[in-house]
């Protein structure tokens, strides 16, 4: 076992720990005692809906920050920021806790396969380099940052909002790499597993209106977008890493002028 992996299993093990303390300390009654299991048993209790919708929003965000936690120790907490293809496959078998058949990868490419005698050690050994610099750049990473293109269709005024045509239910992002000429191409995508809606943008007519005269009457915008790693699987088709899409920032370049016009936040119970 490396010291990396060995760390990362202590801190595992850790938060497994103090969220069992956590819950524990929270949730524990009193012998003899039930806990309120319904809106109406807490009134009856004394307390209102409005405390027992803010007590259920407090354990929500506990449970949420928890899952990140839990998260964060097994795959790291670092945030790569929008990688390309081979970034993805690399941090793939990252999270597999496998690693990449580098020597293989670099002996095969073009140049270092059809180069003289002289010049080939000089040039395996660059392409060795350069592939091991990318695996190393996965280390600790549990999070990513992608721009995802994405439209709003016209204002729903029985809502208070515009739609996005990203984001639906079941998305998915599909990364596609041929990491040498004599490997198959490997396929990968990142599914965002959140359960609430993620592509409604509430905004009050006025301020709707704001953004499409900003945006110079033109409904594409581009969503800076921020993901917390939660799984990886295989699929017949290949991996798919799983995550949660903690939020996005909404903006545009149109003609080289940068805007942002707002940002949306997910934490398990809808949108901040």
């Amino acid at each position: 076992m490396s010291a990396s992996e060995a760390r990362r299993r202590a801190r595992v093990c850790l938060v497994l720990a103090l969220t069992v303390a956590l819950i524990a300390c929270e949730g524990g009654q009193p012998e003899g005692e039930t806990a309120p299991t319904s809106a109406s048993t807490a009134q009856a209790a004394g307390a209102s809906p409005s405390a027992a919708s803010t007590d259920a929003r407090t354990a929500s965000d506990k449970a949420t920050a928890a899952s990140d936690a839990l998260a964060a120790a097994r795959f790291g907490d670092r945030q790569l920021d929008h990688p390309d293809d081979l970034q993805i496959l690399m941090l793939a078998y990252r999270l597999e806790g496998r690693t990449p058949p580098i020597d293989e990868w670099a002996a095969a490419q073009s140049r270092v396969a059809y180069a003289d005698e002289f010049t080939r050690p000089a040039l395996l050994k660059e392409e060795q380099e350069r592939l091991q610099g990318i695996y190393d750049g996965t280390a600790d990473v549990g999070r990513l940052r992608m721009n995802v293109n994405a439209r709003f269709g016209e204002y729903d005024a029985s809502r208070g909002g515009y739609y996005l045509d990203a984001f639906m239910p079941g998305s998915a992002f599909n990364f596609s790499v041929q990491p040498s000429p004599s490997a198959g191409t490997q396929q990968i995508s990142l599914q965002v597993d959140n359960p609430e809606e993620l592509n409604f943008w509430p905004l009050d007519a006025t301020a709707a209106q704001d953004v499409l005269t900003r945006n110079s009457g033109m409904r594409s915008v581009v969503l800076d977008s921020r993901f917390v790693i939660t799984g990886i699987s295989r699929r017949n088709d290949g991996r798919v890493i799983s995550a949660r899409l903690a939020g996005y920032a909404i903006g545009s370049d149109h003609y080289n002028k940068p805007a942002t016009f707002g940002e949306l936040r997910f934490d398990g119970k809808g949108a901040d």
